[in-house]
């Protein structure tokens, strides 16, 4: 095995700035082992290696769970070809042009977070805008009620911040308590049908009742949806609607709040956003590649494999790094620079959202919401001055900024 340095991925020195330690495993330490959890964990960095281990799925397999824990959660975290199957079920709810007529509703949210904002003069741009507008738009989507957002908020963190630890029970209570609720909508959806005179079984023409007799939403439809020609089962569903609400907030958060870290603390770069609203989509995609709003996620492997030297172990936990890969000297020129000038061909190389079969469902969604938020807050606050260090989140797997103090004149 190549010679190792000291490469903890929970300790905080990494946990605060993992770049620098990224650089020198891309450099001297492509395939690093770690031995210091309940079993070994070794990382991946380099693009090549990443790339392979998203497309792979024959040897590289999501079936164990993505986190360092070996978890079988099945769904959305399993391989094709019952992965096939489930993304079926949501990809008309975040397909490119269903995202697209969603545009002028997300407008109008940005302008009123924004006008809250102003109004109260809240100078934290993760509380005012970052944080309740994703959580706002995948509650829309799903169908869970405006009311309710913000104990899934809690729940959702709460399962993420456990994402690390060896303790599998760590994550159990929150999850339990979004799982519970979540029975409790497919329940109310079920007894509109009952009312209606339906069984969720029993219907020959089941895409007439979407909009009509239950709510047109991601909840109703999975309720009514069929799997290789049955019903899913209540677990199916619940696994389903938590690791969409699990995923599709905190990661646009992380977006955005890095997004404006970014451009703010180098503030030529915010200008040139001010003066030249067009830039705010290359801006978006320069930062997914800069700042990966998920470092990287977790396969193991289905037999032994060798990388550069090292033999991995079958059914090793093995961590593709998107955020090692999207600053990979060989595939991206200065890749430690945030550039607004850096060539299409390039932006589209990178890995923030995966690539493959895993590719992430909600990533024009993302996009979207990042580049509307830049807009609106780029016109309204030209003047907008970064206030100190922002602190990160916790999760380990993530990286995004837990406040953004912000002001203006």
């Amino acid at each position: 095995m190549p010679d190792q340095f000291k490469y903890d991925p929970f300790s905080e020195e990494t946990l605060a700035d993992p770049f620098p330690f990224y650089e020198k495993l891309q450099d001297s330490c492509p395939v690093h082992l770690h031995e210091e959890f309940l079993h070994p964990l070794y990382t991946l960095t380099k693009y090549e290696d990443v790339s392979e281990m998203l497309t792979n799925f024959d040897l590289w397999s999501s079936h164990y769970g993505q986190m360092p824990r070996y978890s079988v959660q099945g769904c959305l975290f399993s391989d094709p070809p019952e992965h096939t199957w489930y993304r079926k079920l949501i990809q008309q709810s975040f397909a490119p042009r269903h995202v697209a007529a969603m545009e002028p509703e997300i407008t109008a949210l940005v302008k009123e977070l924004v006008d809250v904002m102003e109004e109260e003069k809240t100078n934290d741009l993760h509380d005012a805008l970052a944080c309740p507008l994703p959580v706002l738009v995948i509650a829309q989507i799903l169908g869970i009620p405006t009311e309710d957002i913000n104990q899934f908020k809690e729940w959702s963190d709460a399962q993420l911040a456990a994402s690390k630890s060896p303790n599998a029970d760590d994550s159990k209570a929150p999850r339990d308590a979004m799982n519970q609720y979540l029975l409790g909508q497919l329940n109310l959806r079920r007894e509109l049908l009952r009312a209606s005179g339906y069984n969720e079984e029993d219907i020959a023409d089941k895409s007439t009742l979407l909009g009509n007799v239950i709510p047109d939403d991601v909840i109703s439809g999975i309720l009514i949806a069929e799997v290789d020609s049955r019903m899913l089962s209540d677990t199916e569903r619940l696994v389903m609607l938590n690791q969409l609400l699990v995923g599709g907030n905190e990661t646009t958060t992380s977006l955005i709040t890095n997004l404006f870290w970014r451009l703010l603390s180098e503030r030529s770069l915010y200008e040139q956003i001010v003066d030249d609203p067009l830039l705010a989509s290359i801006a978006v995609e320069e930062s997914l590649r800069y700042d990966a709003p998920v470092l990287g996620l977790y396969r193991t492997n289905t037999e032994e494999t060798s990388l550069h030297g090292v033999t991995i172990p079958e059914r090793s936990k093995v961590m593709a790094t998107y955020g090692a890969a999207n600053r990979d000297p060989a595939v991206f020129n200065d890749p430690n620079k945030f550039c607004l000038d850096r060539p299409p061909e390039e932006l589209r190389k990178h890995l923030a959202f995966g690539l493959g079969r895993h590719f992430c469902p909600g990533a024009q969604l993302s996009r979207l919401e990042a580049k509307l938020a830049l807009e609106e807050i780029s016109m309204r606050f030209p003047n907008l001055q970064l206030v100190g260090p922002p602190e990160r989140i916790e999760p380990f797997l993530l990286w995004g900024r837990k406040e953004l103090l912000v002001s203006w004149d």
